[in-house]
């Protein structure tokens, strides 16, 4: 039989069932979300005598944050359940024996989902990043936690703009540094030299280093010694300056995360772990439209208890995709695959997949 394009009516159709699922849905994770972080800290709060209003404020600085990590599985349970209840009232058989193909019956849908994908991605640079970073600090002024005993992946330049830092971790207690590497430029912004230190303790005036070894150029070459101690006074940022830390990657807009990835390349530091995320950020922006391919690829796969079915594979390809994100990222962060490998081979499996279950529909 002649396959059929199908009709702007039935577009409207599938479109507009889909939609009130998805709201519905969409609202129901976002919940959850929003009580688990309620109910987590609902302790402190009461503890603390916390008014009412800055909880709610808290809630509603979280909202974004929940929205974005809601969407993905929001968009596979709606996808999953309209299309699982128009099978089951033996809808798609009408579809499906007039000509019309599978592709062009979900046409609308993921039309949809390239919008969600597109979306969540501006969604999250202008919304989610400055309101989690609200809510953060707000939250940390509710439970009244302090100040944190360290600072991990500190980076930052030192006075005059000329010495780049880069600190594995801070000890505030000890006022000590752990994984030193210092790049000095000259003002041509070359490297003129740099130091790698196992540790550093603060003297009062200045850093101690502890297992050292230091490049620098020598009579028109580059030279390196190794020491067991070495001070310089040049190398005395004051320890105030770690104590901030710096904003994750993840917390910063993809502007300002590609410029701050772009430094340390220039510097020569260690980057994997924020190019890593940086790239998560536009994979995961691809989820919807994975899932939606996902749903229905797995049309017509069950028959009977449509909604408790599209929950469960919504919650175990949710749970799979997370944990197989995970993974392929700590590998990233370790420097064992590459930070596009570690960002996009989730999206690439889960794509693999879907491209199986399609093969293996009956024809």
């Amino acid at each position: 039989m002649r396959r059929l394009r199908s009709s702007p009516t039935l577009d409207a159709h599938v479109a507009l069932s889909f939609l009130p699922i998805f709201a519905i849905s969409l609202t129901f994770f976002v919940l959850l979300l929003e009580m688990g972080d309620l109910f987590v800290n609902i302790v402190q709060y009461v503890q603390n005598e916390t008014p009412f209003a800055l909880i709610a404020k808290s809630m509603i600085l979280y909202l974004p944050r929940c929205v974005s990590w809601a969407l993905p599985i929001a968009t596979l349970f709606s996808v999953s359940y309209t299309l699982g209840g128009m099978y089951a009232n033996n809808e798609l058989i009408v579809v499906f024996g007039s000509g019309i193909s599978l592709a062009s019956f979900v046409a609308p849908l993921l039309a949809i989902s390239l919008v969600l994908s597109a979306g969540f991605l501006v969604f999250d640079d202008a919304v989610v990043i400055p309101s989690l970073s609200e809510k953060k600090a707000l939250t940390k002024a509710m439970l009244k936690t302090g100040e944190p005993a360290g600072a991990a992946d500190v980076t930052i330049l030192g006075q005059g703009r000329r010495i780049v830092w880069n600190v594995r971790y801070f000890d505030r207690k000890n006022t000590m540094l752990t994984g030193v590497t210092l790049v000095e430029r000259d003002d041509g912004g070359r490297i003129a030299s740099r130091v790698n230190a196992q540790s550093a303790v603060w003297t009062g005036t200045a850093w101690r280093f502890s297992g050292v070894r230091r490049f620098f150029w020598k009579d028109g070459a580059m030279t390196d010694e190794s020491l067991g101690t070495w001070e310089d006074p040049a190398f005395a940022e004051p320890p105030e300056s770690f104590k901030g830390g710096g904003k994750p990657i993840e917390e910063l807009r993809l502007s300002d995360a590609a410029e701050h990835i772009a430094f340390l390349e220039r510097a020569g530091l260690p980057r994997a772990a924020q190019t890593a995320e940086y790239y998560r950020r536009f994979a995961f922006a691809l989820t919807p439209l994975v899932v939606t391919l996902l749903s229905a690829a797995l049309v017509g796969r069950y028959k009977k208890n449509v909604l408790l079915m599209s929950l469960l594979i919504s919650l175990v390809a949710a749970t799979l995709y997370y944990v197989t994100q995970m993974v392929t990222m700590l590998l990233a962060k370790n420097g064992s695959v590459s930070p596009a490998a570690g960002a996009f081979t989730p999206i690439i499996i889960f794509s693999a997949l879907v491209l199986a279950l399609f093969k293996a529909r009956p024809a």
